[in-house]
């Protein structure tokens, strides 16, 4: 599906675990090619009838729950969180 570096989806769901290797796969190459067109419909999003298919397939899955692919994101950002000081936080030392 996306043809691009996957490096930030790699990090991103480092920890991804929906019981089978070819699901993490899949929900990385989904994720990559919608975040590359996030406004864009599912055909558009995707390269072809096929890799359509092999979405809606996956957005079928029983097995495949929200929670697990949005469980590694939320890790992700209470690390990178956690990492800021106050000043790389934002604004909020302007305010004092």
């Amino acid at each position: 599906m996306a043809g691009k570096s996957r490096a930030w989806t790699d990090s991103e769901f480092e920890q991804l675990d929906l019981g089978d290797a070819r699901l993490n796969r899949q929900a990385r190459t989904l994720t990559e090619s919608m975040a590359a067109t996030p406004t864009a419909s599912v055909p558009k999003a995707c390269n072809g009838w096929g890799e359509t298919m092999a979405a809606y397939r996956f957005f079928d899955n029983e097995s495949v729950e929200w929670r697990a692919i949005l469980e590694p994101h939320w890790q992700q950002t209470e690390q990178w969180m956690a990492a800021q000081t106050a000043s790389e936080a934002g604004p909020k030392e302007s305010l004092r």
